[in-house]
């Protein structure tokens, strides 16, 4: 049978035959482009969602400032966000695994200790996060707010809490990684060897940890105020003519949440750098 295995460095065997009955075969191409390409097309499924609804005069919900699914409840908006957006949570599955990939080698150049295992426990635990997460996004797309509201509401509650454990593993992790390497980096000036990572990113550890920290932290304000606090305080969820004034900042604390998720899984375009994405099938 053949399988599809994903790697992010291909080793040959030296001097060893290749059997004539197999033929693989692998496509490899930089990783970097997955996180832009997925950023691309969340962008542009809610733009353009927004511009067909404001094209057609659809109802937004009655709120000045509208959640983003509001605009895309009415045909023909309604296709384009249930599709994009399934597309980008199936681009954000690819971003999470090499993402959790990369750190693998992070650990194993920076971790050779194998009895600590600290750093790639958080990593496999934001693996976790993240392939619950990103599947949801899809499915709160695809069951909008105007025929199936609970449905929708109990996907972006699925969507969204799980990005916080992801994000938030993320960081502890890259934190773990900055405080060995510069662990690493003293006893280099003492004369012993300094690490080796079999690839570049476009950017350094400590930079990327500065915007990571910044990005989880808002996230994480941003949500609460969007999700537990404002759903604490409207009278209902679905009927915003009660609650206007309060429905409208949760909007506000809504977009803000889906910007820090761009910005995040955006950045990690520099942190993949020259990392090759590998399909190999044989």
């Amino acid at each position: 049978m053949p399988t599809v295995k994903v790697a992010t460095i291909q080793t040959v065997e030296v001097g060893k035959e290749r059997s004539p009955h197999i033929r693989p075969v692998a496509v490899s191409f930089p990783s970097r482009y997955i996180p832009l390409f997925g950023l691309l097309v969340a962008s542009c499924s809610i733009l353009g969602s927004v511009a067909l609804n404001r094209y057609y005069g659809h109802d937004i919900g009655g709120i000045p400032w509208p959640y983003i699914s509001d605009t895309a409840k009415d045909a023909p908006q309604a296709g384009l966000f249930s599709y994009g957006l399934t597309v980008t949570s199936c681009l954000i599955v690819w971003v999470v695994v090499i993402n959790y990939g990369k750190i693998c080698i992070d650990v194993d150049v920076t971790y050779p200790d194998p009895n600590d295992s600290t750093c790639s426990k958080r990593n496999f635990a934001a693996l976790i996060a993240g392939l619950i997460s990103a599947p949801n996004l899809g499915l709160l797309a695809c069951f909008d707010t105007e025929r199936s509201p609970e449905l929708h509401l109990s996907f972006v509650l699925l969507f969204f809490l799980p990005c916080i454990v992801y994000l938030y593993m993320i960081k502890s992790v890259y934190e773990l990684l900055y405080k060995r390497a510069q662990t690493l980096a003293k006893r280099s000036k003492d004369g012993k060897p300094s690490i080796a990572i079999p690839f570049k990113s476009y950017t350094s550890l400590e930079t990327s940890l500065r915007y990571k920290r910044w990005i989880s932290n808002i996230f994480l304000v941003a949500v609460t105020l969007y999700l537990p606090v404002g759903m604490y305080m409207v009278k209902d969820w679905s009927d915003y003519r009660n609650d206007v004034a309060t429905h409208t900042f949760r909007a506000v604390a809504q977009h803000v949440s889906v910007f820090c998720l761009c910005c995040f899984f955006g950045s990690m375009y520099f942190d993949f750098g020259d990392l090759e994405f590998y399909v190999v099938q044989g």
